[in-house]
């Protein structure tokens, strides 16, 4: 039987990770595949149970929002150990096996401070409160040791502002209303979680900023990407953020390391080539 991984979610066709999971396995010379699987909200509780239960087959998964917050949620704990972080931010993209046991984390979080350890900001405005602004203000909280961070927050919705808290540690934390702001110059660093048809009219706005780091990365290029590279200014772009997290996703899920920085511009280049 050959071992296979899977990215799950719906609608999952557009989905990049099976390009670049296979690229590391044939690179690697590993008999292994990593397919698309389409799995509604609704269907994931049942599915992952009999998946992680029923199959040799499988060796890992991923997870595309909102599986991302289902699998938090989902009552799945005699059949998976979720880190403590991912509790934490609600949040868990990454199923994998360590010890012939099941684990569930957030790579997007090891990504973002990847990314995010490479600059230097104090002022920051996250656009976006759920599970991507959550995970990535706890990655703000672990690069920024040492220094008393403000985040400024901009959000449609306050009932997502609880636990964007409780992820953002002792980061300080605003929240501002999405429909009044109109201040952009007091920022080092912007970064936009929200979906592209989300944002678009925001993004008009836009003067650019220091560093902009764009989670989104599809259509190309999305509208604050965009806008920032019309000022020609740095962009951590959404494909940065993808691949980052999928290395570190198939490290362990393979359990063999890389040369992350070498192999992390050599999956760029690839994936810019096609």
């Amino acid at each position: 039987m050959r071992h296979t991984a899977a990215v799950l979610g719906s609608p999952i066709s557009h989905s990049l990770s099976p390009t670049i999971h296979n690229y590391l396995y044939h690179k690697h010379q590993m008999d292994y595949e990593y397919i698309a699987v389409e799995v509604k909200e609704l269907e994931f509780k049942e599915w992952i149970r009999s998946a992680l239960t029923e199959s040799e087959q499988w060796f890992g998964f991923s997870l595309t929002m909102p599986l991302k917050e289902s699998v938090c949620d989902a009552q799945l704990s005699n059949l998976l150990i979720l880190d403590s972080v991912a509790k934490r931010i609600q949040s868990a993209n990454t199923i994998y096996r360590s010890d012939e046991k099941w684990q569930a984390l957030s790579t997007d979080l090891l990504a973002f401070e990847y990314l995010l350890a490479r600059h230097s900001f104090n002022s920051v405005l996250m656009i976006g409160a759920g599970a991507t602004a959550r995970t990535a203000v706890c990655a703000l909280e672990r690069v920024s040791v040492g220094r008393d961070l403000h985040v400024k927050v901009l959000r449609r919705n306050i009932k997502r502002d609880a636990k964007l808290l409780q992820a953002a540690g002792r980061v300080q934390v605003e929240f501002m209303d999405w429909d009044v702001f109109r201040d952009w110059d007091s920022f080092d660093l912007v970064i936009n979680t929200v979906p592209n048809t989300g944002v678009v009219e925001l993004a008009e706005r836009f003067p650019g900023s220091a560093v902009l780091m764009d989670a989104i990365y599809a259509p190309w290029p999305p509208a604050f990407t965009a806008a920032q590279m019309r000022f020609g200014k740095p962009v951590i772009s959404g494909l940065e953020l993808l691949t980052a997290q999928a290395l570190y996703q198939f490290q362990l899920m393979t359990g063999k390391s890389l040369d992350f920085d070498t192999t992390f511009s050599e999956v760029l280049d690839f994936l810019n080539q096609r």
